[in-house]
């Protein structure tokens, strides 16, 4: 691994050097798109090697029927200072993710929410699934963590359990994290901090297992360790967020895994 890659915020700032010095001369359509270019790859580095975050849940909606649910996660990206915003669609039925878009550029997370929402096909597929406007939830669970950054000691390891009781109706009902190795591919496994391995995790309310794990996603080939975060109930469908804790280059990044379903 080179040592621009290791130190992401090296390439950028050399980057920026690089172009800096390229536009001296030249027009000004020219420097629009060489800031541009730079734009993108500064996107691209920051998606290869992103630095110790944790991009919030800004809000989880049900469609009134419940058979829908959309979550909407926002902020800035440790690495490069960028914006981000993510919106994804779930079946509560059946858990699939339905709908997904992303936008990650300079500009500010509330600014690249709109832009989410309101650029076709978007406003359509939220009215055809109900969820404009939709009911947002209140959650019933929403963890508080001690410091601004993810620690790896803010999740579950290998072979740990947690518990939470959570008041998802009139009675709080146990939820229960199982964390666990799996077979992985990890490029990074020097970055997982000591004692950690690639894991996969079951999720269980009450008696219902909900999610579990038998192979590690692309997406989570280097996750070592997982958080209960958040959980959003409206009848019996549920959403839960689960943070799976990987391999960060300041620390761990703390991304967001969403289990929708129906409980029984």
């Amino acid at each position: 691994m080179t040592n621009s890659m290791l130190h992401p915020e090296r390439r950028s700032q050399d980057g920026t050097r690089f172009f800096g010095s390229m536009s001296c001369g030249v027009g000004p359509g020219v420097r629009s798109v060489m800031r541009h270019l730079l734009t993108l790859t500064l996107a691209a580095t920051v998606t290869l090697a992103a630095a110790n975050e944790r991009i919030p849940v800004n809000q989880v909606r049900f469609s009134a029927d419940s058979s829908r649910v959309m979550v909407l996660t926002s902020g800035v990206r440790d690495g490069s200072g960028f914006g981000t915003a993510s919106l994804k669609v779930f079946s509560t039925a059946t858990g699939a993710q339905l709908y997904s878009r992303q936008k990650t550029a300079d500009a500010a997370p509330n600014t690249l929410r709109w832009t989410l929402l309101t650029t076709p096909p978007t406003p359509a597929t939220l009215s055809a699934y109900g969820l404009t406007p939709g009911v947002v939830s209140a959650a019933k669970y929403s963890r508080v963590y001690p410091r601004p950054f993810p620690q790896w000691s803010d999740g579950l390891g290998a072979g740990q359990t947690g518990i939470s009781n959570v008041a998802l109706w009139s009675v709080p009902v146990p939820i229960k994290l199982n964390v666990y190795t799996l077979p992985s591919t990890c490029p990074y496994g020097d970055l997982l901090g000591p004692g950690n391995a690639p894991t996969g995790f079951r999720l269980t309310v009450n008696t219902q297992t909900i999610h579990q794990d038998l192979s590690l996603p692309a997406d989570r080939l280097c996750a070592a360790r997982y958080s209960l975060e958040r959980v959003d109930v409206r009848g019996n469908r549920v959403l839960v967020t689960v943070r799976a804790y990987g391999s960060g280059f300041e620390g761990p990044d703390a991304v967001p895994v969403f289990i929708a379903a129906t409980l029984r």
